[in-house]
């Protein structure tokens, strides 16, 4: 079981070694401002720490757009077009797999970014909901407006095509197949020592930052008071640079 003494012996390990943890904030599925998105934001503002929203750009708000100009931490990536379903009832919910024709998805996303670039730092990248997508649509992002997409897991490698950048994250909040409300200390701690050991073991890529996933419309109070935890531990840490999105997709 892992807890934050762990934590702060893996983030002193990368400090003996003269390396920089760096990590990244990603909250999805924002579509307009509601009193847990100004929560998380208030979050960003109080620690300084950047956060990248990905909104879904269907039922993306003018409102939203006009609040995040107020938010300079914050940047706006795409989620993908609707956030709706497309594969058959027995597969896993994806939006943009092979189960729908190309040229529909393309035209989803073109739209969709045309909407996305609208928004204050706005930076094209596509987050994939549920944080799925078949490999086949990675060359064609770049026609959509799109020089970069982001799961979940660790990276093969930074440009998985060309053109084509991938800053995932690693780290999951939610307990999605139980609550469906904070997973946990123990377990989220887990994914973040993990991905941290990996990196600084070079045993997936080191230059890849660690990337917090969080979701502001399922947070219980579990979750924002891991987040203000976390943020504040890591903030005091030598080691540790939080990254803005356009600072992770430079990694």
């Amino acid at each position: 079981m892992s807890d934050w003494g762990e934590l702060t012996a893996e983030l002193d390990a990368w400090h003996r070694e003269g390396q920089c943890a760096h990590l990244w904030w990603r909250d999805d599925d924002a579509t307009r401002v509601t009193p847990a998105l100004l929560r998380l934001l208030d979050l960003s503002a109080r620690h300084g720490i950047p956060v990248a929203l990905a909104v879904i750009p269907r039922d993306a708000e003018g409102e939203l757009a006009r609040h995040i100009e107020s938010r300079p931490l914050a940047s706006v990536l795409q989620h993908g077009w609707s956030h709706e379903n497309h594969a058959p009832a027995e597969d896993r919910q994806e939006e943009f797999g092979v189960h729908r024709p190309l040229p529909d998805m393309l035209g989803e996303l073109a739209e969709g970014w045309r909407r996305i670039a609208r928004f204050p730092r706005a930076v094209p990248v596509m987050v994939a909901p549920w944080n799925r997508m078949d490999p086949h649509l990675l060359p064609h992002l770049p026609a959509a407006g799109l020089s970069a997409v982001s799961t979940l897991g660790p990276r093969d490698r930074p440009e998985p095509v060309p053109g084509v950048r991938r800053i995932n994250v690693h780290v999951d909040l939610i307990d999605w197949q139980g609550t469906r409300g904070f997973l946990g200390l123990d377990r989220v701690l887990e994914q973040v020592i993990g991905h941290l050991q990996a990196r600084r073991r070079r045993a997936s890529d080191a230059g890849e930052p660690t990337g917090l996933m969080s979701h502001h419309g399922f947070h219980d109070e579990g979750c924002w008071s891991f987040l203000d935890d976390f943020m504040a531990r890591t903030l005091a840490h030598p080691a540790v640079r939080w990254l803005s999105a356009r600072e992770a997709l430079a990694s």
